[in-house]
């Protein structure tokens, strides 16, 4: 989720740079109006979608390529370490996401409430004038407008040449639908107010609004010195309804000098806007390339495996199992998860051995696979195992929490447990044990040992794997 804010507010960044550098100046209106618009949705999509640009060659899992000791002493099982005090715990929740939700509960009441005070006056008593309805109040001494709703104050006095402008000024803010284009920055604010360019883009926005329907304006037949005059005669002021266009709201020299300003010539404003398209190009294209973002690397610890059977039910043993599911989702690495394997095939593996192994790999993650059991045969469900003494113990239960919620479609849930065990305490790495159903229960043992369940199993797995690296 980090890496996501900042790939929108770099993004962000860059168009919002070529907006002031190359468009803001330009009387192409209509075109900066959906740039910016265009740019705002698409840099906050573009890291999501992922964009793949050239067809790279699939992974290959890694396989170890250590010449492991043949030995066939048997070392600690797994079966045999102690545990701690088993509890379940409930995921740790960073103060900043307390804080950036209550920021956002608060924008969100707020538009809410503005949305509102809005309705409420247009529930007051109206004239219509051509498409506007024209409804006057005291709430704010500026002209605005709300979709057709015009709001102007009791004490406004106007001449007939400020009151057409006006009327046509604000006639364009309807027909344009600028209004909506408001309550899309004021949602998307709600949710990126930490973005800074997010609030630059709504007032280029706004500002770009006006300049439209100056520009329209004046092409109507209006003077443009008398228009020029309404504007400073009613430019003074600066509050206006939140969430309406408004006559009075951009800075009065800025409109001036907009409105007076001869148009570029077509070659300079074709080779500008090509510029834009293809600098936005590129910032699009960097934001969703996934070659950008580095692959969440995973040492999958096959548990078990040679003279060390596992678990052991009707028959079926705890190695092949957890081995079958292993080889699946190995196969299923690319450049967003790559998964190394421990073990590829039935072979025993000291403790130690995989400790070594996983440390010199140095992974995001490793993830070492079981299906558990019992001597009670009701118990059944997926749990997950973490160390809360490791460095990384925060990490690893948030991991472990992923992982288990994508295994619900096919165990029950029993939760997250703190446990000592060897590969947890002797790896500098984030580490889960992951327990996939009890093969003492009948109907877990009939889905690990099913070869498509065991295929949609690793699918799943993969899939908590992704939601890893993408909020990592």
């Amino acid at each position: 989720m980090i890496s996501y804010f900042m790939y929108t507010i770099i993004s962000l960044g860059c168009s919002y740079t070529v907006y002031f550098l190359l468009l803001r100046k330009q009387k192409t209106f209509q075109f900066n109006r959906y740039f910016l618009l265009g740019s705002l949705v698409l840099c906050l999509l573009a890291p999501l979608l992922e964009i793949e640009i050239f067809k790279t060659i699939p992974s290959i899992t890694e396989i170890p390529i250590q010449s492991f000791s043949d030995s066939v002493a048997v070392s600690q099982n797994i079966d045999e370490v102690t545990y701690k005090k088993v509890e379940t715990v409930s995921p740790s929740t960073s103060i900043w996401i307390y804080i950036y939700i209550a920021i956002s509960l608060f924008l969100v009441f707020r538009f809410l409430k503005n949305s509102f005070e809005i309705y409420q006056l247009t529930k007051g008593k109206h004239k219509r004038i051509g498409k506007l309805k024209i409804i006057k109040n005291n709430d704010s001494e500026l002209v605005s407008s709300f979709f057709n709703y015009m709001f102007i104050s009791e004490n406004q006095v106007l001449n007939t040449e400020d009151f057409e402008s006006i009327i046509k000024h604000e006639t364009v803010h309807f027909e344009e639908k600028h209004t909506l284009d408001i309550i899309m920055i004021e949602l998307i604010i709600c949710a990126f107010w930490f973005n800074p360019f997010v609030w630059l883009y709504k007032k280029a926005v706004l500002q770009n609004h006006e300049y439209i329907a100056d520009d329209k304006s004046v092409s109507s037949g209006i003077d443009i010195e008398n228009y020029s005059n309404t504007i400073i005669n009613l430019g003074h002021k600066e509050y206006r309804i939140p969430l309406t266009s408004g006559f009075n709201f951009i800075q009065i020299k800025n409109r001036i000098i907009m409105l007076h300003q001869s148009k570029s010539s077509v070659l300079k404003q074709t080779l500008k806007i090509t510029s834009v398209i293809l600098l936005f190009a590129g910032i699009f294209v960097f934001s969703s390339y996934k070659g950008l973002k580095a692959p969440l690397v995973v040492v999958l610890d096959v548990g078990h495996g040679g003279i060390d059977p596992g678990n052991l039910s009707d028959s079926i043993l705890e190695k092949d199992v957890v081995l079958n599911i292993s080889n699946v989702l190995a196969s299923l690495s690319d450049e967003n998860v790559e998964i190394i394997l421990t073990r590829h095939e039935d072979e025993f593996l000291e403790l130690s051995e995989r400790a070594e192994f996983i440390n010199i790999k140095n992974p995001d993650l490793f993830l070492s696979l079981h299906s558990n059991a019992h001597h009670d045969e009701s118990i059944s469900g997926t749990e997950a195992y973490y160390n809360s003494e490791n460095e990384h113990s925060d990490t690893s239960l948030k991991y472990a929490n992923i992982l288990v919620e994508h295994q619900k479609n096919y165990f029950s849930s029993r939760g997250i447990k703190k446990a000592n065990l060897y590969l947890l305490r002797n790896t500098s790495v984030p580490g889960v044990y992951l327990e996939l159903g009890f093969m003492t229960n009948k109907s877990d043992r009939v889905v690990l040992t099913d070869k498509d369940q065991q295929i949609k199993i690793a699918q799943s797995i993969f899939d908590g794997l992704l939601e890893i690296r993408n909020n990592k």
